[in-house]
């Protein structure tokens, strides 16, 4: 089989990883990649869907799966069904729970999904003219378009809410996503991740898992893409799940999340290959997903000024020691990085992904950083507290 995946960050090296473990995979192909991609995988740099789908077309791909949100906002389900292209994602109409803020609040607002009250705005004048009026902060402010997991605010008074409105709606940090702003009521609690596979009739629940979104230790700071991550987490509950309890909805993402995605298919034994044309095929009904019991904790290591404005072409010490991607219960998956002749280097905010199974969180904690360790480039940044909400309750 030929295979493609679209994308370049940690996610789509792990996904590319897994579908790499298939014998019936003659040929694999990334889009774009990147320089840990390239070391199994033809990488390519193609710029548009058209490209894409003749790409898709001229090498005789089988099975194309799509791994960031820009690509499937941007229809290039649409364009592969239209010419009965396998692919994996949503449509262009389905992204829009993802790719637009007040699509998804208004849909959850009509069917009864249990979310914050929310206010859309078309206007600084009027969303500050509201915001002044406030006497109950924190707020949450969000744009109502795709800023890659960072156009999301926490507002704990005015100032702050004026800052982020402006940056939104004035200083356009997010482009065309600030156009339009959602304000919503702060939920108190803990966030969690509950991916789900639906071929359209049937659906699997993949492990839960924690994202620590803030870039800094005890989740302060600005939003990020996402710092690191750990599977599974006791938030999600078999009550949840069995819809015992219901849980409140922040929001929806129309593919796998990063970094959750590096923390949960480690510990998916299946086939990752085999699942994903079940999902295509309409017979997802068929799998069974097996899971390993073992924890996996995952820590992103970042550029300095991540989120904001970084460096790239750093020179990456440490590899070499990473005989394969598969060594005492870590995996390296890469996500900013760049191959050259004379070694790795940094060409991104988020650099590497370094993951470690365990039989518990602790023991997973102890391996992923201790695998840390052995990384160094200049400005790398990681938090050190990935997964400290449960190691903090439980305690040593």
């Amino acid at each position: 089989m030929r295979v493609m995946v679209l994308g370049s960050g940690g996610r789509e090296h792990c996904i590319a990883w897994k579908i790499a473990q298939n014998p019936e995979v003659k040929e694999l192909f990334c889009v774009p990649g990147n320089g840990g991609m390239s070391t199994f995988a033809t990488c390519v740099s193609l710029s548009s869907i058209e490209d894409i789908l003749c790409f898709a077309q001229e090498k005789s791909i089988d099975l194309t799966i799509v791994g960031p949100e820009s690509p499937l906002s941007l229809g290039i389900v649409d364009a592969f069904l239209e010419k009965r292209k396998a692919i994996i994602g949503p449509d262009r109409r389905g992204t829009l729970l993802e790719s637009s803020k007040v699509f998804a609040k208004e849909f959850m607002k009509r069917y009864g999904i249990p979310t914050a009250p929310f206010t859309v705005f078309d206007s600084k004048e009027e969303a500050l003219e509201v915001l002044r009026k406030r006497h109950d902060f924190p707020v949450v402010i969000k744009a109502d378009g795709l800023a890659s997991g960072k156009g999301v605010y926490i507002a704990w008074d005015f100032d702050e809410a004026l800052l982020a409105v402006f940056e939104l709606m004035v200083d356009r940090k997010f482009g065309t996503s600030g156009e339009r702003i959602v304000i919503e009521e702060y939920l108190e609690g803990e966030e969690a991740t509950v991916m789900v596979l639906f071929d359209g009739r049937s659906y699997r629940f993949l492990p839960s898992s924690q994202d620590h979104k803030k870039v800094g230790e005890g989740d302060i700071g600005p939003n990020t893409g996402g710092m690191g991550a750990y599977s599974p987490t006791p938030v999600v509950s078999e009550e949840i799940l069995g819809a015992d309890k219901t849980p409140w909805v922040l929001e929806f993402n129309a593919r796998l999340g990063d970094p959750e995605a590096q923390a949960v298919l480690p510990r998916i034994r299946n086939d990752w290959l085999e699942v994903n044309m079940a999902i295509w095929e309409g017979n997802l009904h068929k799998v069974n997903l097996e899971v390993l019991n073992e924890t996996a904790l995952c820590v992103v290591l970042a550029s300095r000024g991540y989120p904001g404005h970084f460096e790239r072409g750093k020179r990456i010490e440490g590899l070499e020691s990473f005989t394969n991607l598969f060594e005492d219960d870590v995996f390296l998956f890469h996500a900013g990085t760049e191959r050259k002749e004379d070694g790795w280097y940094t060409a991104g905010g988020r650099v590497l992904n370094v993951c470690a199974l365990g039989e518990d969180l602790y023991r997973a904690y102890e391996r992923a950083y201790a695998a840390v360790s052995r990384i160094r480039f200049e400005g790398m940044y990681y938090r050190r507290d990935i997964g400290f909400r449960v190691l903090k309750r439980k305690g040593p």
